[in-house]
């Protein structure tokens, strides 16, 4: 099937690789924790600042299907750097886009995060889990997402960025229009 990708289940990042100190792993959560902070208050152009110039940036939902098939994802968002800034220019042109016009009110929750060495100097693999709350005029009640991230961050001028992402999504049903789910 085009666009869908067989999963499993995410190694927990401490026993991918090496261990990390206690300050590397203060300095990870602190990162993710802005980053959140940065996406909740629409501040997409500093959230951009945080990811290198080659990021890829995947997020997937669920197929359901039999449990003897096996789990089974689709990408909703697959993009590199250069789409991910067009589709911030575009959320933030009023006249580019309606389904941000009023925009969506979000809140992001991150915890569980787990740091481990990456294979090269300076990167570290990184889960997380997400829980993401958005609400619009049309839809007050708002919509919950939940799911598991494995990122791949990178020291650049001695500061963390974000070289890889996937987020997978615990839904197979998704409300809304998902233009500023990153």
């Amino acid at each position: 099937m085009p666009g869908v990708t067989h999963t499993k289940p995410a190694e927990a990042a401490a026993g991918a690789a090496g261990e990390v100190g206690m300050e590397a792993c203060f300095a990870i959560q602190r990162f993710l924790f802005l980053e959140a902070q940065l996406l909740d208050r629409r501040d997409y152009r500093r959230w951009l600042s945080l990811l290198t110039d080659d990021v890829t940036y995947r997020v997937f939902a669920h197929v359901n299907r039999d449990a003897e098939a096996g789990p089974l994802a689709y990408a909703i968002i697959d993009e590199p750097a250069p789409r991910l800034k067009a589709r911030v220019e575009q959320i933030l042109d009023a006249r580019l886009t309606h389904a941000e016009n009023p925009p969506t009110l979000t809140r992001r929750f991150v915890s569980n995060v787990l740091a481990a060495a990456g294979e090269r100097e300076g990167e570290y693999l990184v889960t997380s889990n997400l829980l993401v709350y958005r609400t619009r005029p049309n839809f007050p009640e708002g919509a919950l997402y939940a799911g598991e991230r494995s990122d791949i961050l990178r020291q650049v001028d001695g500061a963390l960025r974000i070289a890889r992402r996937e987020v997978r999504l615990d839904q197979s049903v998704l409300h809304g229009s998902m233009s500023t789910l990153f």
